[in-house]
C-alpha cells in the first residue's frame, strides 16, 4: 500500500518524516525496529514501549530503560502484537540513525531528498487495481428489526 502511495508522488508533497523512513515504507529498505529511539510521555508516565501496545508506563525515565524487556518487541521479536508493524516510532529512529550513523546513510539521505520521485509503473497499477471494485454492482442494506431498549 504504501509503496503503491508513495510511489510518482508529486513534487508539491511533503511529508513530515526521514526520506530513508519514507523508502522503507515503501519496501526500499529493512530495518530494525527500535521503540527506545522514540519514547512517550504523557500525564501517565512513560510509555512502555510502545504509545500503541498499552503495556503500561513507567515513573521515570531511568525505569522505562532498565525495566522494559526491549528484545520483546519489533518484527524480529516474535511479538505477535509487533508482527506487521511499520509504525514510525519504532522505525524512524533507526532510519535517522542510519542518516547520521554512516557516510553512506548521509549521502543516501541527500540523493532521497533531492531525487524524491521514485517512478514506478507497478506500484500505478497496483494502485488502480486497489481502486477498482472488486463486486461491481449496487450496495446492499441490511435492514435490521426495531430494537427494544433494555434497562438493568
Amino acid at each position: 500500500l504504501f509503496r503503491s502511495i508513495l510511489a510518482n508522488r508529486k513534487k508539491t508533497w511533503r511529508f513530515n518524516q526521514s526520506v530513508l523512513f519514507l523508502e522503507f515504507l515503501m519496501g526500499k529498505r529493512h530495518y530494525a525496529c527500535t521503540p527506545w529511539g522514540m519514547p512517550t510521555y504523557n500525564i501517565f508516565g512513560w510509555q512502555k514501549p510502545c504509545y500503541l501496545l498499552q503495556d503500561g508506563y513507567a515513573d521515570s525515565f531511568r525505569e522505562l530503560i532498565e525495566t522494559t524487556e526491549w528484545q520483546n518487541y519489533g518484527t524480529e521479536s516474535g511479538n505477535p502484537r509487533c508482527a506487521n508493524c511499520m509504525v514510525h516510532s519504532g522505525y524512524e529512529a533507526s532510519a535517522v540513525n542510519e542518516t547520521f550513523g554512516s557516510f553512506r546513510g548521509f549521502v543516501d539521505t541527500v540523493k532521497a531528498t533531492l531525487f524524491n520521485r521514485y517512478d514506478d509503473p507497478g506500484a500505478t497499477r497496483l494502485l488502480d487495481e486497489m481502486s477498482s471494485p472488486e463486486h461491481p454492482g449496487p450496495l446492499v442494506q441490511i435492514e435490521t428489526g426495531s430494537l427494544q431498549e433494555t434497562r438493568v
